[in-house]
């Protein structure tokens, strides 16, 4: 038996499972706004991260006058820093409405339907409830949010 060499069993009805276990990015789903909220935190998580980074290094000239004078002077009104800060504002708002979401959920099972026997096609009961509203309210709010940022970076003013 020691010299015996196992054979790896792929489950037939999902094949491929080994891999996109091992990556979540892999895993295709239609009709999955839970997957696309977990990607976009992790990458609006990343965003927010880059742009911390960054604002720490800008930040660290002003000791220098002169430095921090031509560092301000280029970043001023350039059409790329307006951009750069819309993206981060997206980030921003979203990471934080969907934080919101997944404490209520997690903390305090908002949403989450109960618990019941599972019958084909096994969709989870945290998905037929207010679950997948609630994250359909992350998304408008989110979009609404980035609209008004949008508005507010590139003209200056609200409304």
């Amino acid at each position: 038996m020691a010299g015996e060499k196992r054979k790896r069993v792929l489950l037939e009805n999902m094949p491929g499972f080994l891999a996109a276990s091992l990556n979540p990015w892999l895993i295709k789903a239609k009709n999955n706004p839970e997957r696309l909220a977990f990607i976009l935190h992790r990458v609006t998580g990343f965003i927010i991260v880059v742009y911390l980074l960054a604002h720490v290094i800008v930040t660290s000239y002003s000791t220098n006058p002169t430095q921090w004078e031509d560092i301000m002077s280029t970043f001023a009104n350039s059409l790329f820093n307006k951009i750069g800060e819309w993206i981060v504002a997206g980030a921003v708002i979203y990471h934080g409405l969907n934080g919101i979401r997944l404490l209520l959920v997690e903390f305090f099972g908002t949403g989450i339907g109960k618990p019941e026997l599972p019958k084909p096609p096994y969709i989870p009961p945290s998905l037929k409830g207010g679950q997948r509203t609630g994250l359909y309210i992350v998304f408008a709010l989110s979009i609404i949010g980035w609209m008004l940022a949008g508005i507010l970076i590139f003209t200056g003013r609200l409304f």
